[in-house]
């Protein structure tokens, strides 16, 4: 598997949780509610949605369930079931919040808690209801039969214009930001270019001036001249590099940004810690003997983390920057995992042709290669390549696209006054009261809004998963999530994108740290990460209390519209 499929499957997952997060960050970070039964909405939500597109339940297979609507016209579609389970999660978290919001806050967690494993529990033994213990499967993800798309059709030039669409515009969207700082790149001029002259509409004073709308313009024309030109040329692979060469375009440029002012001292502190973690990983691959491999890594990983806290403990400049040079050093780690790992096996072997045929994959993120079907091409150096758009693409673009609408409606409410009002429950309801406003109703309003959110994420899931069974949805998911929140900082929209983002890095990287150990070793390795989880969680809460990214108190400029 090219790495970049990996990361592919990370940023469906990030999605998900990243928008389960926003749910539990609405509750707690913004109004002070501490639900411990979040992840009971995030079921709800699974549940309905797979009981919405499933078809009637055959009586002669080895499932049963109460209801299959997939047959309906129109209601038994997904987006119809993402929106009933998105509504039904809120509904369902209005009334559990009516008879418990009014208890103190220990309380209430430890109440919705219980709540939360009723339900479980009610899926677990009515039979009837959603196929009990066993899986509730036997449904499919909208369109996955198109893919991978032929682009002899018009459908799929159309659907790789969509996909296309969403990405330029989520890139564009990000780049205009970061062209508002100081940079020595050309920022301007290429968003000027990536605009395609839009950017005239910044003059204007209502909702067309946007960076938003222009975003989303540019998005658009992106994707109808992605369509024009396939339907006219086919130039598929050209196109996928180009698009793709733009969000690594905008990634370098987000990185210079947030890092570009570091001395040179600090990035060579980054650099050394994340070459020294790949350095600590290599006994795995090289060192045959477990024993010996597991004894090896732990050593020199002791040895990093302990010249790591001798650093910041003893040198005060290193002390101010520690955890961005921990910021750094994963970006460099993550780099030569992503570009320089997958090419060394070619290169030992002399074959430059094959290194240059995976680097291209890997950069080429947006386009699948290999397998049966696809449109083949012979590039010069690099050889052979089959080139197609594959469903998980398209999947991670459809699930970008609702958390990059999520975040932005969730920024606009939280700046306007009811997002005031409900930092002051949070922060003091007698001054809630003193104002007129009633706290309850502003907490009930909460527990809708974000277990409404819990159960869009429950949606997502049963996609993505395309089955479903009980055990996913244990009390952990809470805590998980929880985990999540206080790592990127509670009350802060970006700070669940980011923890998101660190938890299932950590996830992916042990799972592929224990394929290097035999099958008894792995599964001891994967079930000891939650401990691992528990012990950052307490870590978290000790040493970065407000999370990675800080409480965002808000002001009172409204969001860029």
């Amino acid at each position: 598997m090219a790495a970049s499929d990996v990361v592919i499957s990370f940023m469906l997952l990030v999605s998900i949780y990243g928008i389960l997060s926003l749910g539990l960050n609405v509750k707690y970070g913004h109004t002070g509610l501490l639900d411990f039964g979040h992840v009971g909405f995030y079921l709800v939500g699974a549940y309905t949605a797979a009981l919405f597109v499933l078809g009637p339940d055959d009586p002669t297979d080895f499932t049963a369930y109460v209801i299959g609507l997939g047959e309906v016209p129109v209601v038994g579609t997904w987006p119809v079931a993402i929106a009933a389970a998105t509504l039904l999660a809120g509904v369902i978290g209005g009334l559990v919040a009516l008879p418990t919001i009014r208890l103190r806050e220990d309380y209430l967690a430890i109440t919705v808690l219980g709540v939360s494993v009723i339900f479980q529990r009610i899926i677990q033994s009515e039979t009837w209801l959603a196929n009990g213990p066993d899986a509730l499967r036997g449904y499919s993800p909208p369109l996955q039969d198109l893919f991978p798309l032929a682009m002899e059709t018009l459908i799929g030039p159309a659907m790789f214009g969509l996909v296309v669409a969403i990405v330029w515009g989520v890139a564009t969207g990000a780049l205009g930001r970061l062209r508002e700082t100081d940079s020595r790149l050309p920022l301007d001029g290429v968003y000027a270019v990536t605009t395609f002259g839009l950017t005239r509409l910044r003059r204007r004073t209502d909702a067309l001036g946007s960076a938003t709308t222009v975003s989303a313009t540019a998005g658009a024309v992106a994707g109808l001249l992605t369509f024009a030109l396939l339907v006219a040329v086919d130039p598929l692979l050209s196109l996928g590099a180009v698009v793709s060469l733009y969000t690594w375009f905008v990634a370098l440029v987000a990185v210079s940004h947030y890092y570009g002012d570091l001395a040179r001292r600090e990035w060579a502190v980054g650099i050394a810690l994340g070459t020294g973690l790949l350095v600590a990983l290599l006994p795995l691959p090289i060192v045959d003997a477990v024993g010996l491999k597991s004894a090896l890594t732990l050593a020199l990983l002791g040895a990093l983390v302990a010249a790591y806290y001798l650093g910041v403990t003893r040198v005060d400049w290193l002390a101010d920057v520690k955890l961005t040079v921990v910021g750094v050093g994963s970006l460099w780690f993550v780099s030569l995992w992503y570009f320089l790992l997958p090419i060394l096996g070619p290169l030992g072997d002399g074959d430059v042709g094959g290194a240059l045929n995976t680097l291209v994959q890997n950069v080429v993120w947006l386009l699948g290669f290999g397998g049966d079907t696809g449109i083949g091409y012979a590039v010069v150096f690099v050889g052979e390549l089959t080139v197609n758009v594959d469903y998980a693409r398209f999947q991670l673009a459809a699930f970008v696209l609702f958390l990059a609408g999520l975040y932005y409606v969730l920024e606009l409410a939280v700046r306007s006054p009811f997002g005031r009002v409900l930092r002051a429950v949070r922060n003091d309801e007698t001054v809630v009261k003193s104002l007129g406003k009633d706290p309850f109703v502003y907490k009930v309003q909460t527990m809708v809004l974000g277990s409404a959110l819990g159960g869009f994420a429950g949606a997502l899931w049963a996609m993505y998963a395309q089955g479903l069974t009980f055990t996913t949805f244990a009390p952990r998911i809470t805590f998980i999530t929880l985990l999540i929140m206080f790592l990127g900082g509670a009350g802060n929209n970006k700070g669940m994108i980011l923890g998101a983002a660190i938890f299932w890095a950590f996830q992916q990287a042990t799972t592929q740290l224990a394929s290097f150990f035999p099958p008894a070793v792995r599964v001891n390795i994967q079930a000891f990460r939650l401990v691992v989880v528990g012990v950052l969680f307490l870590l978290v809460l000790y040493y970065v209390p407000e999370g990675l990214l800080g409480r965002e108190e808000g002001t009172t400029s409204e969001v860029d519209g």
